[in-house]
């Protein structure tokens, strides 16, 4: 199984995610995980920088597709103060179609409380494609995902929007 741990930080101070991190992972029974593209984003702006580093061989990464998917990301207000990284993202496909196409994305939301250095999971949701039309059309979501105070349908929208950035990543 492949997986992707999305971490934003806000380095600046400014009360925003400014820095992006993505660890790109591959999970394979009995075997610790293993990390196969790390990639680092920051001033999250149409002028972005980013930089990683790669297993030879193991991902052609489009950076558009990138940037995409990290304003997605950024849009839920999930991210740590700098130096930190508590708070995190991790994205995988569920389950595929008998046609092996994917069929639900999955989202957990993660905190680690460095006090008793456990990983809690904070929240889930996931977005499927009822009709194998390869369209994903249901979120699984009644909670504040952007954490504005409000669970409503722009909720709904977002983790849409980031499922299908997610897939455009090809992971």
């Amino acid at each position: 199984m492949h997986y992707l741990k999305a971490i934003a930080q806000d380095l600046q101070g400014n009360g925003h995610a400014d820095t992006v991190i993505l660890h790109f992972y591959q999970q394979r029974p009995g075997r610790p995980d293993e990390l196969i593209h790390d990639i680092v984003g920051q001033e999250m702006t149409s002028n972005a920088k980013w930089g990683g580093h790669s297993k030879p061989g193991s991902l052609d990464l489009d950076k558009r597709r990138i940037a995409t998917f990290a304003d997605s990301f950024v849009k839920l207000n999930w991210f740590n103060p700098a130096s930190h990284w508590q708070c995190a993202l991790v994205i995988y496909v569920d389950d595929f179609s008998d046609a092996g196409r994917p069929d639900s994305v999955r989202l957990e939301f993660r905190e680690s409380k460095v006090s008793e250095g456990k990983t809690l999971l904070v929240s889930r949701t996931m977005d499927y494609d009822v009709d194998s039309d390869s369209v994903l059309e249901t979120a699984t979501t009644n909670s504040d995902i952007d954490r504005n105070g409000v669970a409503e349908n722009a909720d709904k929208e977002l983790v849409r929007s980031l499922c299908k950035a997610f897939l455009g990543l090809n992971w």
